[in-house]
């Protein structure tokens, strides 16, 4: 993928995604599969994954990714006001939901995927502290950890949130398969299709030849404990196979 600078992005109009360079993580490639979806044109700014960004933290006042900007509009530095901001800009492709209650289901399992303690979040903790137990976490880790609320407590607690997560979920999708449909919410693909597609990554890396990732992080990914491998059952990776089969093109370019 071709990247400007975060100056350079500041400067310009139109929409403009803030990526971490070089990496497929999850939040970042699920927003770049909803812009596909609804065929949205943008710019791609570099950000580098637990690095200081300077230059990003003077424009949003924080230095992770994805971040999406629109013209003047402040920067959006979160995944529902990102998810909201492409729903007006391209309503003819609804993601999340043609009515209320679409809409409260599909925000609230993106919630569970992307959001503060969901899935993301949980595996993330996972694998952060697998390295600072064994006491070799670098500076970028450590400031990941400072960042996204590490503790003794929330790693010991992960993984049986992260099991629970992912129980529901496939529970969800038999219960959907029994009523016919091959998507979370109704017969129709949403956000929380998309979401839970890539972030299942996170667990169980797509090949190399459809996701080129460093061989570190496709390491730290395919890390499983026994209770993961049971949770991370067929309904789950099949969902995750039809979502990339008909609406994620692949290889992926990051």
């Amino acid at each position: 993928m071709d990247y400007v600078s975060v100056e350079q992005a500041r400067e310009l109009g139109g929409l403009r995604l803030v990526l971490t360079a070089g990496l497929p993580g999850p939040w970042g490639e699920a927003i770049k599969s909803v812009l596909a979806c609804k065929q949205l044109d943008y710019v791609a700014a570099a950000q580098e994954g637990g690095g200081e960004n300077p230059a990003l933290v003077e424009w949003t006042g924080q230095a992770s990714a994805p971040v999406l900007a629109w013209n003047e509009e402040a920067p959006r530095c979160h995944w529902l006001p990102q998810l909201q901001l492409l729903e007006r800009l391209a309503p003819a492709q609804p993601l999340l939901g043609v009515n209320i209650a679409e809409r409260v289901k599909i925000t609230g399992m993106c919630n569970e995927i992307a959001g503060e303690g969901g899935l993301g979040w949980q595996r993330r903790t996972q694998l952060t502290g697998l390295v600072i137990s064994r006491g070799e976490a670098p500076p970028y880790m450590q400031r990941m950890a400072d960042r996204y609320g590490y503790s003794d407590q929330a790693y010991a607690e992960c993984e049986h949130k992260l099991v629970e997560i992912l129980r529901w979920f496939s529970s969800e999708l038999r219960h959907q398969a029994e009523r016919q449909h091959d998507y979370l919410v109704g017969g129709e693909l949403s956000a929380a299709d998309l979401y839970l597609a890539n972030f299942i990554g996170m667990l169980d890396p797509l090949p190399e030849a459809l996701n080129p990732m460093p061989e570190q992080m496709r390491r730290a990914y395919s890390f499983r404990s026994s209770a993961i491998d049971a949770a991370l059952d067929s309904s789950l990776l099949a969902h995750r196979e039809r979502v990339y089969q008909r609406h994620i093109k692949t290889p992926l370019d990051f």
